[in-house]
């Protein structure tokens, strides 16, 4: 069998000077031996000599993550040594004692954990002892709670839900509600050990933190989720530290997207051991559609909803409304008082942009002032009423709402805020680098926020990086230097796929490594030591290469996307480095992955190529979250009619551009692995449709009346699925100009003919997969974004009694359908 050659390895080839240093080798002399490695005459040893000098001593009855913590010590000393610490709960002969987390034993020698809060931790020794220390609790669920995201709406659920919430309201959103726990026995138990471990994001883990702090003293590095990203020294023996230090982080919030049990377990742990921290009680962002989201609610509550057109939505609120406010205080109470939150989200709905048309909100807009303040008096007023209401009987619970959207800027009619209120704002920093007028403007609207609370704020930073080479670490690490003393911290979108293959991990490894650890410094952190280390250690001879690289795509972003040239010069520098490596050694493997991460970046400069040959094609931005949709023909269920007015289209005339005689509207939406569309096509009432073809595979579908959908993706240009008004699909793979009948779409059509009334209907769901491995089914491609997009045209041949009538959303001024350089763009946002 033929290896197959990847895009990772076309890069590798098609850029890299025949030549290659195999020669070059990189020393990390004294690099790995860092910290405490080298011990002082008469020093006390946790390791001697390739043994076991010490032993690790938690409680008697130790919380989860203490006994999660000793496994990580005992792993790794293993790992460093060779010699295996054993774990015990009182001290025995050994001649060093390391303990970890609050006992009796730490009581004794006077080390507590008091003070150490967020995820803060001690580290502190003696002459024969170690003490590794933080804050520990173990979080138990408050039942109901659904045990998987499936069951959050399950009846069973709802019915113990409604028994403490009669308001017919919907279960908190976020991952307050999933059973977040995860059997981690593969990664630390011991053979033959009995008891499992289940960990839950909301435990507290401050001493774990101590042990992994006390980890990096000795060298190791968690750069990257699994083996492969470990650096681990190699040390003969382990001197006992000589230290007494507190390390405290600069955010008590360090949320992230990544969860426990919910993300690989490599990944969750990974994040653990860089210090994460997601505190229970804060839910998240939109909270107000748990109150309005129920269908019960939206029937027998009209005024909770926005009035426009003389008739009420059921998505956005109306926040003028005395019985929406009502039913908000009664929710917060009652998740204050049976889950115990802390912090109650009343953002609105997504996309709320519009001012509620009834008497009660007329005028409470801002029209003469920027677009992204318009609604801040109207959204933020609501959020100060529910807060003063809560207060009066729940002093100490907080409601936030996040800066976003129309009600960005400060409200002008509120003075300050009521320190019940927390702010949270979207993006209040800039990781991946903006031009210096809108970093401006980030850091302005930061102190008009702080002017109006006496709290410290939480950014909520959604969406980082994608597809393109955002290595940013200079300008992701003064952007959290610039928040530092004034934010509590951040909830971070990780846009992870980290499962299965782990793909991906190059990138958004380095990101999220970077921005944790510059976490727990102060405004001052300096983020080289951290890089000149990380190149040295992870990429060995090629560490000069990469850097060049990392630099390159940090000074050049995000220029790469659009310029060809920066593009090819990136992929220039990594294969450059890729040819400084032993192949197989793991360092190769470390590349490879960022080889298979920058296939998205080759794409994207073949498709600039392929960009520079296209005459000025229209733009169509499609809808998204289409998972619920149903093909059934039904193009007026609840999901196709509230799709945006962005995502419609209609066809013009091919070759003039011009209405056409026959109308053709459609609406396209991406789901989580598909792409939808819905087709109508007008006709003259009492007049039955052409049709050329009523099965599959049939080339007689173009005698008829025939929709097509061409399609070119990141991946393959292109593909042509063409549908018959029987339904009947004739499919191909039209890559390179060829045509190839045997490529299969799998596409779900379901049409429906109404010739009384003139037209008939196309609904159409495309699956897509991002693997190559099967070129013969699926459309293979990665959800198009605006920087990464697609290209596609639809179409559609009417056959008269005495004439054809083609039409195109793109006209290709020709009688055809398949000129690729008038493909319309074609991306999510």
């Amino acid at each position: 069998m033929k290896k197959k050659i990847t895009k990772g390895e076309i890069i590798r080839n098609a850029f890299l000077p025949k030549i290659r240093n195999q020669a070059a080798r990189f020393a990390l002399a004294g690099i790995l031996a860092v910290g405490f490695a080298a011990s002082a005459p008469g020093q006390s040893l946790l390791v001697e000599d390739g043994q076991g000098n010490a032993e690790i001593v938690i409680d008697a009855k130790p919380p989860r993550t203490v006994r999660l913590a000793a496994w990580e010590l005992q792993n790794y000393v293993r790992k460093i040594s060779g010699a295996t610490l054993p774990i015990v709960h009182e001290p025995g002969d050994a001649p060093v004692q390391v303990y970890i987390g609050a006992s009796e034993h730490t009581d004794r020698l006077g080390i507590t954990n008091e003070g150490l809060d967020a995820g803060a931790y001690r580290m502190v020794s003696g002459t024969n002892w170690l003490a590794l220390i933080g804050t520990d609790t173990d979080f138990e669920p408050i039942e109901p709670y659904a045990r998987l995201r499936s069951q959050r709406q399950s009846p069973e659920f709802m019915k113990a839900w409604d028994k403490i919430a009669p308001g017919k309201w919907l279960p908190p959103g976020g991952n307050a509600f999933k059973m977040l726990f995860k059997n981690v026995e593969r990664e630390f138990r011991e053979e033959g050990e009995e008891e499992p471990l289940n960990l839950w994001t909301y435990d507290e883990r401050g001493s774990y933190n101590a042990v992994c702090g006390f980890l990096r003293t000795l060298g190791v590095r968690w750069y990257m989720p699994g083996e492969l990203g470990e650096i681990i020294p190699k040390l003969n023996s382990i001197p006992l530290p000589d230290i007494d230090e507190r390390v405290e982080p600069a955010f008590a919030v360090r949320d992230s997207s990544i969860c426990v049990g919910v993300n690989d377990p490599r990944v969750s742990i990974w994040a653990m051991r860089l210090g994460m921290r997601q505190p229970y009680g804060v839910v998240e962002a939109h909270g107000l559609n748990q109150v309005t989201g129920r269908e019960e609610v939206k029937e027998a509550h009209p005024e909770y909803f926005l009035l426009a057109g003389g008739k009420r939505h059921g998505e956005k609120q109306c926040l003028s409304s005395p019985e929406l406010l009502q039913s908000t205080v009664a929710y917060a109470r009652i998740l204050a008082d049976h889950y115990h939150f802390k912090v109650i989200s009343l953002m609105p709905a997504d996309g709320y942009t519009t001012l509620c048309q009834c008497p009660l909100c007329a005028g409470k807009d801002s029209p003469e002032g920027p677009y992204r303040g318009r609604l801040s008096n109207l959204v933020w007023g609501f959020t100060v009423r529910v807060a003063e209401e809560l207060a009066k009987t729940h002093p100490h619970v907080k409601v936030s709402n996040v800066a976003y959207n129309t009600y960005y800027y400060p409200p002008t009619n509120i003075e300050k805020l009521p320190d019940n209120v927390l702010v949270g704002i979207k993006c209040a920093r800039w990781p991946l680098g903006i031009d210096p007028q809108r970093r401006e403007e980030i850091r302005e609207v930061n102190e008009a926020w702080l002017k109006k609370t006496d709290q410290k704020l939480l950014n909520y930073d959604s969406g980082r990086g994608g597809w393109l080479p955002a290595f940013t670490a200079h300008t992701n690490a003064r952007s959290l230097n610039a928040i530092k003393g004034d934010f509590i911290g951040e909830r971070l979108w990780l846009l992870t796929r980290f499962n299965g293959k782990m793909q991906d991990a190059a990138f958004y490894s380095y990101l999220g490594y970077f921005t944790f650890r510059m976490y727990w410094g102060d405004e001052n952190q300096d983020v080289d030591p951290m890089l000149n280390e990380f190149y040295d250690l992870f990429y060995g001879p090629a560490s000069s290469q990469m850097k060049a690289f990392y630099d390159y795509c940090e000074s050049h972003f995000p220029e790469m996307q659009n310029d060809k040239a920066k593009a090819d010069r990136a992929l220039v520098l990594f294969a450059e480095a890729r040819g400084q490596v032993e192949e197989g050694s793991v360092y190769d493997k470390r590349l490879a992955l960022m080889g298979e991460f920058l296939e998205k970046l080759a794409t994207r400069s073949e498709q600039i190529a392929r960009e520079q040959k296209r005459d000025n094609a229209p733009e169509f931005r499609m809808w998204r979250d289409a998972q619920s949709v149903t093909i059934d023909g039904d193009l007026d269920d609840p999901f196709w009619r509230e799709v945006p007015n962005f995502a419609n289209g209609n066809l013009r005339e091919l070759q003039t551009g011009r209405v056409p005689a026959f109308l053709t509207t459609f609406k396209v939406a991406w789901g989580r692995d598909a792409i939808y569309f819905a087709i109508r096509c007008e006709d003259l009432p009492g007049r039955e449709v052409k049709v050329g073809a009523a099965r599959d595979g049939d080339p007689a579908i173009w005698n008829g009346d025939v929709v097509e959908i061409l399609l070119e993706t990141e991946q393959n240009s292109y593909y042509q699925i063409a549908i018959s008004p029987t339904g009947a699909v004739m499919d191909l793979n039209r890559a390179g100009g060829k045509k190839i009948f045997r490529w299969d779409s799998q596409a779900e059509v379901v049409t429906k003919r109404n010739p009384d009334e003139g037209y008939w209907i196309i609904e159409v769901r495309v699956p897509v997969i991002e693997s190559t491995d099967d070129p013969f089914h699926q459309v293979v491609g990665a959800q198009p974004t605006e920087s990464l997009p697609w290209y596609f045209n639809i179409c559609r041949k009417r056959v008269g009694e005495h004439d054809i009538e083609a039409s195109a959303f793109s006209p290709t001024g020709e009688m055809n359908f398949h000129a690729t350089s008038k493909f319309a763009k074609l991306y999510c946002k």
